[in-house]
């Protein structure tokens, strides 16, 4: 089937018109659509220290009324929160979340189109 036998084939069909209020829709979905109320960068900040402040809560009660008085002061101690393993995972947890927040898994546009002639 050559490409005008189609183009007569697909103008022959039957088609109904399409509901007068579809062009609105689709610009009121696309174009006009509002920008979300929240940044992803917020929502990350926000769940980040939302976390940190928990578990800052949880390691101050599990430390007891000693380190509640010192504060955040027990810095040369082998537990507490300046401790180095506790940096460490930290940091880790950090760059986990930078890595695994960066990928970009969509597939590059194509710069050429093939065209039939």
């Amino acid at each position: 089937m050559t490409d005008d036998e189609l183009d007569r084939a697909l103008l022959a069909l039957p088609l109904a018109e399409p509901p007068p209020e579809l062009r609105p829709r689709i610009l009121a979905a696309t174009v006009l659509a509002q920008p979300p109320a929240i940044r992803l960068w917020e929502l990350w900040l926000v769940g980040t220290l939302l976390g940190l402040g928990a578990w800052l809560c949880v390691d101050l009660v599990h430390a007891g009324p000693r380190a509640l008085a010192a504060g955040l002061a027990a810095v040369g101690g082998s537990g507490g929160i300046a401790s180095p393993a506790t940096l460490l995972w930290l940091a880790v947890g950090i760059s986990a979340v930078w890595w695994i927040s960066n990928p970009t898994l969509m597939l590059a546009p194509r710069v050429a189109v093939t065209k039939r002639s």
